[in-house]
């Protein structure tokens, strides 16, 4: 399976997903509103009935502060919901991910991984820096580099994958899944943000 059928299935996964949550939250906050109006109209009603105009007056614009309080109040909570559910969604994202590099097709790839880099860092300083536990594909990888390179575990690399650097071309090169899983979460907070914060 290539990185962009797993990014296009996560891609997947992750709209279809937000679309679900986000039509809860709109019916919970329809709800909300609703259960709050209700509560609102009763206490004007029994205002009306037992005190003067001006009082009525007073009372609607004290109903209508609470009312923006608590509508505040309850969008904030929602926000904080909807912040939780996106993190809940990319720790189960991480964990595929990491379940991913345990298998077959993951060594695959980081031959995949190492000839891009290679093809991007042609000089001979490039350095390579992968997880501590990917270290055991370190032959795999020079070879699949196809000329000699250093190797390095790098604690920033926590789900896997290659990343090249050349100090004499000032360049980086990074083929990690660490990286690929934080474009996606870039990219959905930025289809997805307006209605994640209020």
């Amino acid at each position: 399976m290539s990185s962009n059928d797993i990014a296009s299935r996560f891609l997947k996964s992750i709209d279809k997903y937000a679309r679900q949550q986000q039509s809860k939250i709109e019916e919970e906050i329809e709800d909300i509103e609703k259960a709050e109006l209700e509560k609102s109209e009763s206490r004007i009603i029994e205002d009306i009935n037992n005190m003067i105009q001006k009082e009525l007056m007073s009372m609607k614009n004290k109903i209508s502060v609470d009312i923006s309080h608590k509508e505040l109040e309850c969008r904030k909570n929602l926000a904080r919901k909807r912040q939780n559910i996106l993190n809940e969604m990319f720790e189960t994202c991480t964990k595929e991910l990491l379940e991913y590099t345990r298998t077959s097709e993951y060594t695959e790839k980081m031959k995949e991984y190492a000839k891009e880099i290679s093809k991007v860092l042609e000089s001979t300083d490039t350095k390579l820096f992968i997880k501590h536990e990917d270290l055991k594909y370190s032959d795999l990888i020079k070879e699949s580099f196809g000329r000699n390179c250093e190797i390095y575990s790098d604690e920033d690399i926590q789900i896997g994958g290659i990343r090249g650097y050349s100090e004499k071309l000032g360049m980086m090169s990074d083929e990690t899944l660490d990286s690929s899983l934080e474009k996606q979460r870039d990219w959905f907070i930025q289809k997805y943000g307006s209605e994640l914060v209020y």
